[in-house]
């Protein structure tokens, strides 16, 4: 399964590997616990306004709709159009009534003070200037509104292939390449307190990764790793024989660690 180009989607031919990875990932019951936990600490309620910064396909959007009811609404936007395409198809097919629009999350189409509750999920570690879109989220939300954001720390990305070295050389590869920041957890405290943002609270799960999904991913990135000489074909070979076998023992064992962050706007 080719995952390398979430930086890149509007390049690739067809996102439905991309669609099929998320939908995987979304069922990870540790990430369900953050998603709920940002609805609840991110004011998500019946009547209010709520904007899904990088919302994908809609899997989180279409939640945060039937949250908000007849009487609020609910806004998705990301860069990829096709992602938006299939956004529009789902919320049409299940009756939700949802304003998807294609755009950059550092130049939001919205006014100032539009949203009661926005909220961005695995988008900011894929932009250069993530604080440029923090500023838009600050910018569209209400004086009080609230932000809830969940994101990866990619370094501790975690995989229980055997030759420690290998599989070192080949998640730092990973790190290097597949995102922009990979240690984002760690100054979004700082930009979110030089924005003026108040309460600001801090939660976090490992997220173990389902076996299938496992397989897939972590093949992919020892290909990849191949392609850019970081590792050599023996060792490609060595790591993907290892991966098939624990596979078959349904003996993966891959992890990440994901942080939520929620606060109120000045």
């Amino acid at each position: 399964m080719e995952l390398s180009k979430f930086k890149a989607l509007n390049d690739v031919d067809s996102v439905n590997a991309y669609i099929s990875a998320l939908e995987a990932f979304d069922g990870i019951a540790e990430l369900q616990e953050l998603k709920d936990l940002a609805r609840t600490r991110g004011g998500v309620a019946a009547g209010k306004s709520i904007l899904d910064v990088g919302c994908g396909f809609g899997l989180e959007t279409r939640r945060l709709a039937e949250a908000a009811g007849a009487q609020g609404s609910a806004c998705g936007l990301d860069k990829s159009a096709d992602f938006i395409k299939e956004a529009q198809r789902r919320a049409e097919a299940g009756g939700q009534s949802i304003d998807y629009q294609t755009g950059d999350a550092a130049a939001l189409p919205y006014g100032d003070g539009s949203f009661d509750c926005a909220r961005a999920e695995r988008i900011l570690i894929y932009l250069t200037d993530f604080r440029a879109a923090l500023c838009e989220m600050r910018r569209v939300l209400k004086p009080s509104g609230k932000i809830a954001l969940i994101e990866p720390d990619f370094s501790t990305n975690t995989i229980n292939i055997s030759d420690r070295t290998l599989a070192r050389r080949v998640l730092d590869h990973e790190i290097e390449t597949a995102v922009e920041n990979s240690f984002l957890p760690g100054p979004l405290v700082l930009a979110l307190k030089d924005l003026g943002f108040a309460n600001i609270e801090i939660s976090s799960r490992a997220l173990i990764f389902p076996q299938d999904l496992a397989a897939s991913y972590f093949s992919s990135l020892a290909v990849n790793a191949l392609k850019s000489s970081k590792i050599t074909t023996s060792e490609n070979e060595a790591w993907q024989t290892e991966l098939d076998d624990l596979k078959a023992r349904n003996a993966i064992f891959a992890t990440i660690s994901y942080f939520l962050f929620t606060a109120d706007a000045p």
